[in-house]
């Protein structure tokens, strides 16, 4: 590292500054491209019955809240969530859920979607951050701290509001505040969507108890948490998928990503859990908030 400091000190001596900085900008351009390469692919492709001017549309609703609201989240996990919420059938039953929002970023992108296709964004959340935990977390699986104290992550429901109002869709919303295991047993709705962004491994066990059994056949749940260890154990807890009842899960990203795809599967196929427990994790996310 002292080295790379020395030659660094020892080019910019020789290379005028200007020239530095350009090729500053252009480092930082093309990540910024790489970055947002989801949401032109996003634009340019097919998505649910929207036209190519409101696809456009809808990435640059998206680009301002990704620069207004802290996300924790980045374009390529959004743009995969967003698929399946335009891949939803008209025919079919179901709401599109949130659990843990943070300050509203994920909630403001969701409800505009939501909108555009008809359908209630109910969001779950303490808006009071991480509950008390004694859970040993420690690293992730890309080697990232992963530390969440109590209170942290908060987002108040006054503030989550006023983002989603001024950026999203706050009319198809419906906030449900208190802590998980006192709001989600109550809630009966189908369930088309779910983004589940918990942190705890006690947090996700809960949603999943009560959020599986309501998913549609075919419905997804998207667990933002699969790169943490513990959370990691409930997604492979099979004593838990058999007491849930319902049809065992297909996963996507198990073990590898940090967003896990579990979708319900169409038919009642066996007790079967799909899924890679083998392979080994790969890419990491980005987002300011990649170790929660």
């Amino acid at each position: 590292m002292e080295t790379q400091e020395a030659l660094r000190a020892h080019v910019q001596r020789y290379v005028p500054a200007p020239l530095l900085e350009a090729r500053r900008a252009v480092i930082r351009g093309v990540r910024r491209a790489r970055a947002e390469w989801p949401l032109a692919a996003l634009q340019l492709g097919r998505l649910g019955t929207l036209d190519y001017r409101r696809r456009g549309v809808l990435v640059g609703r998206l680009l301002d809240v990704h620069a207004n609201i802290v996300c924790a989240h980045t374009h390529h996990e959004m743009v995969h969530i967003l698929r399946e919420v335009f891949a939803i059938a008209d025919d079919v039953p179901g709401v599109i859920v949130e659990a843990g929002c943070f300050k509203g970023g994920s909630t403001a992108k969701l409800s505009i979607a939501a909108a555009e296709i008809g359908r209630r964004l109910i969001v779950f959340d303490s808006f009071e951050g991480i509950p008390d935990n004694s859970e040993p977390h420690d690293k992730t699986l890309f080697g990232d701290d992963a530390r969440f104290a109590a209170g942290s992550y908060a987002g108040g429901l006054s503030e989550v509001s006023d983002n989603v109002r001024r950026w999203g869709e706050l009319d198809v919303c419906e906030m449900r505040p208190g802590w998980f295991e006192n709001t989600l047993p109550s809630f009966r709705e189908p369930v088309a969507v779910a983004f589940v962004d918990v942190d705890l491994a006690a947090s996700t066990r809960t949603c999943l108890q009560h959020l599986y059994p309501l998913l549609i056949p075919g419905g997804v749940i998207f667990s933002h948490d699969g790169h943490l260890p513990l959370c990691l154990e409930v997604l492979r807890d099979r004593a838990m998928w058999r007491e849930i009842g319902a049809p065992a899960p297909e996963f996507s990203g198990l073990g590898k990503d940090k967003l896990v795809a579990i979708r319900k599967p169409r038919e009642h196929g066996g007790n079967r859990v799909t899924s890679d427990w083998r392979k080994a994790p790969r890419g990491r996310s980005s987002s300011p908030r990649a170790s929660s």
